[in-house]
């Protein structure tokens, strides 16, 4: 059999235990939580992993300019004429005798063990490495705008986790009051119909109070338990972690400038723009690159080599130069010329869409941080009228003027009063926190501090 009583007892036990076990648990702070999260998350080190990849790209581009170095050993016998007579040479063994038609038409097969060190050496690279070194220099600062857009982006959720956590545990204390209240008003209200003051109804209506505020009461403990697992989850914790959250929804005012300036900074800090921006200008480097293939190459060159039938008691012979090469026709290179034009394009129209999304972010994030604004100053107004209108109505029900019901749904008014105003403070410091990632400067959470 359902019992109003047993349930309040054991809603009331519960919310003891967790306020227990919170008074024993670890403290935990919004900065050690986004600590926590962004040495844990994993799109971060992903970040942070393209980062150094960037900066190996820059060191392999400037190895462009130095000179390649190369050893070369082989073994090989022939009786090849040609082949017997270049080795004879190479190896500086090649005497009078050998002039004879029989050795020059018939030679012996002859070992040649030939082993040689090559330089090559860029002069005139027709500018290509200075390209890849703008390139990679470029893609560095794109990995490192990457982790400050992750960064920001980490630290919002976890300010919207944090704080929806603490919104449902204060939102859960508010409902326990609630239950408490519910509870002493069946209490009474069977007491007096013991007495015969007031009608077997006011203690069914009580009944139904207490059991829809219970159920609220139920709902808030399934809030407050989802708002720590999805914080725990953020911050690289198991969802059964039990953290004591250091700070509350107080009211407070966070200034703002005005829209045109957020807008103003947000496209002069937002990561994602700044991107953009460092896309369009890789892609004008790579179209110069393509231009400059039409320049000439000048490379330098030498050679080293050692030559012998076996190991010792052989020849050395060396070779340097100069190695000027020019593409007369390259039927490809117009096609790439087109496509390289159309990528920076694409690159352009891209950070022209991500402009008005920068906009529309801040002109967003002003309305909602407006929005919320004004909602806590209606929602303070309408806890003090819900709170003067059931003290007007507990009078007039002791007076006999007014009626049970009413009382009970001016305490539920002033619940819902409670819980909209604690709403509007959580929504106001997210929005206010919104402004910050939309301008790009959501860089420390010391702001939402207490």
């Amino acid at each position: 059999m359902y019992s109003p009583a047993a349930a309040v007892v054991l809603s009331m036990l519960l919310a003891g235990m967790a306020t227990a076990q919170d008074v024993l648990s670890p403290k935990l702070n919004l900065e050690v939580a986004v600590s926590k999260a962004l040495e844990t998350d994993p799109q971060r080190r992903a970040s942070e992993t393209r980062s150094e990849l960037a900066a190996e790209r820059i060191n392999e581009a400037r190895t462009r300019w130095q000179p390649t170095v190369r050893f070369e050993q082989s073994l090989s016998r022939t009786n090849n004429p040609v082949g017997v007579f270049s080795s004879l040479l190479e190896q500086g063994r090649f005497t009078a005798s050998n002039f004879s038609l029989n050795s020059l038409n018939e030679p012996n097969g002859l070992n040649n063990f030939r082993s040689s060190v090559l330089v090559r050496a860029p002069i005139l690279d027709q500018r290509q490495s200075r390209s890849q070194i703008h390139r990679a220099k470029i893609e560095r600062n794109k990995a490192g705008l990457q982790i400050e857009e992750v960064s920001q982006k980490l630290r919002f959720d976890v300010i919207t986790k944090y704080f929806g956590a603490i919104l449902a545990g204060e939102l859960l204390n508010a409902t326990v009051a609630s239950v408490r209240s519910a509870r002493e008003n069946a209490r009474k209200t069977q007491d007096f119909v013991e007495v015969g003051m007031v009608a077997e109804s006011d203690s069914l209506v009580a009944n139904v109070e207490l059991a829809n505020v219970e159920q609220q009461n139920l709902e808030a403990v399934s809030a407050v338990v989802r708002t720590r697992a999805a914080l725990n989850i953020a911050i690289g914790e198991s969802p059964a972690v039990k953290y004591q959250l250091v700070g509350n929804l107080q009211e407070r005012y966070f200034q703002i400038e005005d829209e045109a300036e957020l807008i103003r900074v947000a496209l002069e800090q937002r990561p994602d723009y700044l991107r953009a921006e460092l896309a369009v200008e890789d892609e004008r480097v790579k179209t110069g690159s393509i231009k400059n293939e039409k320049l000439p190459r000048l490379d330098a060159f030498g050679n080293f080599a050692y030559n012998s039938p076996f190991i010792g008691k052989g020849s050395t012979d060396y070779t340097v130069g100069l190695s000027l090469s020019y593409t007369i026709f390259d039927p490809g290179r117009k096609s790439r010329l087109v496509q390289a034009r159309l990528s920076e394009s694409l690159a352009v129209a891209e950070q022209e869409r991500l402009e008005d999304q920068v906009t529309l972010d801040v002109i967003t994030a002003c309305q909602n941080y407006r929005t919320a604004r004004a909602k806590i100053q209606v929602s303070i107004k309408s806890v003090f009228q819900a709170e003067e209108a059931l003290r007007i109505l507990q009078y007039r029900y002791r007076s006999a003027i007014s009626t049970f019901d009413a009382v009970l749904r001016s305490e539920a008014m002033l619940l819902r009063a409670n819980h909209e105003l604690l709403k509007a403070k959580y929504e106001y410091y997210i929005s206010y926190a919104s402004i910050l990632l939309a301008t790009g400067r959501l860089t420390d959470v010391r702001a939402f501090e207490n």
